[in-house]
């Protein structure tokens, strides 16, 4: 039987002798380490002889080479070259490179057109990737004119080969009802088909469904599985969802100290919900020892990122001194910005009863800088709005 060495040997002599499909292999075989030692400046090397003789397959590895910084310095402006060359050539992946490069902005100026463009020449090869984020393009009307219709197409040519990112949002689009009739039990269908290959998105988004019986009869017991699965993958909304279903003995035994370690895990990673629950935890000393300055900083982590009863929790800490000195300005701030937001129905008028006990106890230098740092704040959060949602996909 022929051994991989007399093959590494015949594709190095064919290499040399200049066959570009021979020097684009053997840059394959440097590059994955299969039978010889990985060697990405090898591996570089003989992608660039096949590129620059025009080989579509080694312009598309040399940049991903260049994009990735294997074996050499990263630099997107020679990735994006590289792209382009093998693009023109036909080369679906580096057309769809393309895409993502100008629809993220990722070493080119943000450019829709471009990224439609691109995204289109790839998902008429049968480019999954590329069909599915055409998809999000006409679902956000970036670069397009907003069209569910087509999005939907895109989708379904994707998720019919199997695309976890396609068969996700296909769910979201009918759990939704996004131009179409609501339909949690297709939600259903699409979510569990992206879970079932470690999708982690659609493992939170199957476990949501199956806690509330949409679609299907509550499952709890199956929502804790795919809740644990998505946060297993560091899904921080899962983490949250797994960390609420132990407290409160949902699907299992209620487990208040592994439901502690996932708060903490997704309270780190900035959930609000998870860190105004933390400070619950200390305020209350609930499976951990008590401690106001504790609760004070999970409080005004979760209050900054714009949760209610954080804010309000956090204005009542500085208005009678827990945790912290007393602070009768930041607790009109925090009173006043747990007043005004609309997201906590069941705190009704609370915030502004207590900020109008604040306010009477202030005098009018205190009210107004009290105003103007919750302004700051609101101006603030505007801007950060504005700036999400011009990526914002499904």
């Amino acid at each position: 039987e022929p051994q991989a060495g007399d093959e590494h040997a015949r594709l190095r002599d064919d290499a040399a002798r200049g066959n570009a499909d021979a020097q684009n292999r053997l840059g394959m075989v440097y590059g994955s380490g299969k039978d010889v030692q990985q060697d990405w400046a090898q591996a570089t090397g003989w992608f660039r002889q096949a590129a620059e003789q025009g080989h579509a397959s080694a312009q598309f590895n040399l940049g991903v080479v260049y994009g990735n910084g294997q074996g050499v310095p990263r630099d997107r402006q020679q990735a994006l070259t590289w792209y382009r060359k093998a693009a023109h050539q036909g080369h679906a992946k580096a057309q769809f490179n393309l895409g993502l490069m100008f629809g993220t902005g990722q070493g080119v100026p943000q450019d829709y057109d471009q990224a439609r463009s691109w995204y289109t020449d790839a998902a008429e090869q049968g480019h999954a990737g590329a069909q599915n984020n055409l998809g999000l393009l006409f679902v956000n009307g970036h670069g397009v004119v907003r069209d569910q219709q087509k999005a939907l197409g895109w989708f379904h040519k994707a998720a019919g080969q199997g695309d976890a990112a396609a068969q996700n949002n296909l769910g979201m689009v009918h759990a939704n009802g996004i131009d179409v009739p609501q339909d949690f039990e297709m939600a259903l269908f699409w979510y569990r088909k992206a879970a079932q290959q470690g999708y982690a998105n659609a493992q939170c988004n199957l476990a949501a469904l199956l806690k509330s019986g949409q679609g299907a009869a509550p499952d709890p017991a199956q929502a804790l599985r795919w809740y644990r699965a998505a946060a297993k993958q560091n899904h921080v909304k899962a983490q949250f969802g797994l960390a609420r279903m132990l407290e409160q003995g949902q699907g299992a035994v209620a487990d208040s100290q592994e439901a502690l370690s996932w708060y903490r895990r997704a309270a780190d990673a900035g959930h609000a919900r998870a860190q105004f629950h933390l400070g619950l935890r200390y305020d209350s000393g609930h499976g951990v020892p008590q401690d106001q300055e504790k609760a004070l900083d999970w409080y005004r982590r979760a209050a900054e990122n714009g949760h209610a009863r954080a804010q309000f929790n956090l204005g009542l800490m500085y208005q009678v001194g827990h945790g912290t000195a007393s602070d009768l300005v930041q607790a009109h701030k925090w009173l006043f910005l747990a007043e005004t937001a609309a997201s906590d129905p069941s705190l009704g008028d609370k915030p502004q009863r207590q900020r109008l006990q604040t306010e009477a106890t202030m005098d009018q230098r205190q009210r107004q800088e009290a105003r103007s740092l919750a302004q700051q704040w609101l101006a603030r959060q505007d801007k950060t709005v504005e700036r999400n949602s011009v990526s914002a996909i499904v």
